[in-house]
């Protein structure tokens, strides 16, 4: 401890003038002589500067007079010369107090000094000024802290560090609110973690980084899992990060939620295929009202004209009279399949809640097209059907459409193959942005029939789209477009393929 008895600084008396003259010209420095209790005998021009005392003011006085109430509390002062006295130094930094109350972010080294005895006879203080590097250091970290705050907090986006090979280094409030984990959960987990299976698969996640790494930047959008196991629609941007050599240490992940957006983009595109696809049928009843409908008409008119101008003639009246029967047939059939059509845009959103049972579809189909069957000697050959949810009338519309078609455009002895898989959207060929489930039931309808050249395998589904005349084929030309406005009900996708001769194969996807 200090002897707190000695207080002269006798053996500092014959100091010589070149040193003192050192000590006192330095401007940049407070070098301030203390004797064992603390009392300020020797003061230099930087100890003026920084502390704003003259010579005058201050020796005399102790130390302590330049800390705060707070580390005079503490005994601070005491503390450093203390431990100054046992090893021989006390370096601290903290705010002191200049003489006009104004305050400095001082640096202070204490060092005892020694007589030839090892005695302690008195203390060096030194002082440095660094008010101007605190006040930018706490800045900087203010600075860093409020980054690091605004990124922690940030709620609408997942704001995540990545190590060099994916690991979860960090995790902002938007990344829990986004993704369902709490840092403990997810933090030195791979990112994958947040990867549909077939992404994961595919390698997704892997090439986002290596582009990244190549490039810089990786953006990607697409279907990610929170979890409870739910899936968002994310916008990804994954960027680098490097040292001061160039080098990766590794990267910063930012995802968004936009799965509104996306569901409303969807809808956006559904609606406008919708009213293509309405326009497009516009078109066709236009057509149908023009050509298909005014061709019986103008039938029932000569009909009628003739049979007026030849009414004694009871041969010829009779005749006629089976024409205007026919081609009033013909009228009926067309508006009659008009009204079908027309009927499958109106129906009750609530009608395709029915479980349908597709086998026993094919059976009550079957017994419609008994007679015909029996007539042609056709085979019928199918799978195993699966259940499905939607309209059981209009399953029941399209499957006789189907199988009616492979029994009416045959020359041969017909035999029809109705086959069920279940394929992933990706195995869809010719796929359709109307396709958005991941499985689906792909049912086919094969037959041995006439079938039609490959150029037709889109025309045939157009309203009243005929490949052949009606004096060779029945028919309105309505019936595959039912089927294709059935299956788009079902938001499921029709296709077909044939080659002339040789028959045909209708593929039916319909959503699992």
């Amino acid at each position: 401890m200090p002897n707190q008895e000695q207080g002269g600084m006798g053996s500092f008396t014959g100091t010589g003038n070149l040193y003192k003259r050192m000590i006192e010209e330095i401007q940049d420095y407070a070098i301030i002589l203390l004797d064992t209790n603390g009392i300020i005998r020797n003061w230099n021009k930087g100890a003026e500067k920084i502390k704003r005392y003259t010579e005058s003011d201050i020796i005399g006085k102790h130390f302590s007079i330049f800390y705060l109430p707070g580390d005079l509390d503490n005994n601070l002062p005491q503390k450093l010369i203390n431990e100054a006295y046992e090893t021989g130094r006390a370096v601290h930094e903290g705010w002191r107090k200049r003489k006009d109350n104004s305050i400095f972010w001082g640096s202070v080294t204490i060092t005892a000094l020694h007589d030839e005895d090892n005695t302690v006879i008195g203390y060096c203080k030194v002082t440095r000024d660094l008010t101007d590097n605190k006040t930018t250091e706490d800045k900087l970290r203010m600075s860093e802290e409020r980054y690091h705050q605004m990124v922690a907090e940030v709620q609408d986006y997942a704001i995540i560090l990545l190590s060099v090979n994916g690991t979860i280094e960090n995790w902002n409030a938007g990344a829990q609110n986004i993704k369902g984990y709490t840092v403990n959960e997810i933090i030195g987990k791979n990112f994958e973690i947040f990867y549909p299976e077939e992404d994961r698969r595919g390698g997704l996640p892997k090439r986002l980084l290596n582009t990244a790494r190549e490039v810089g930047k990786a953006t990607q959008e697409g279907w990610r899992i929170r979890k409870d196991g739910s899936k968002f629609w994310g916008s990804v941007v994954i960027t680098a990060l490097h040292n001061k050599s160039g080098e990766i240490i590794g990267f910063s992940k930012v995802t968004r939620d936009l799965t509104q957006k996306k569901m409303a983009d969807d809808k956006l595109e559904m609606y406008t295929a919708e009213l293509e696809m309405q326009n497009r049928e516009l078109e066709q009843f236009a057509y149908v009202a023009s050509h298909d409908l005014q061709e019986p008409l103008r039938k029932i008119q000569t009909f009628s004209e003739l049979i007026k101008k030849n009414f004694d003639d009871k041969e010829f009246i009779n005749r006629y009279f089976d024409k205007l029967d026919a081609s009033a047939k013909r009228m009926s059939a067309l508006v009659k399949s008009l009204l079908n059509y027309s009927r499958l845009t109106k129906e009750n959103e609530n009608a395709y809640d029915e479980q349908v049972d597709l086998n026993s579809i094919i059976d009550e189909v079957k017994q419609d097209f008994e007679l015909l069957i029996e007539e042609t000697s056709a085979t019928i050959i199918c799978d195993t059907l699966p259940t499905v949810t939607g309209s059981r009338l209009q399953f029941g519309q399209l499957f006789s459409n189907l199988i009616g078609n492979s029994l009416k455009f045959s020359k041969n002895t017909p035999l029809i193959k109705i086959t069920s898989t279940v394929v992933s959207r990706d195995q869809v060929l010719d796929v359709s942005k109307s396709l958005t489930a991941d499985k689906y039931y792909l049912i086919k309808v094969e037959d041995n029939g006439i079938g039609f050249e490959e150029q037709y395998k889109t025309t045939i589904f157009s309203l009243f789209k005929r490949l052949h005349g009606k004096q060779e084929y029945a028919g309105t030309g309505i019936g595959l477009s039912l089927c294709n406005k059935i299956v788009e009900n079902h938001h499921g996708f029709i296709t077909a393929s044939s080659q002339l001769g040789k028959g045909a194969t209708f593929s039916v996807y319909l959503p699992m």
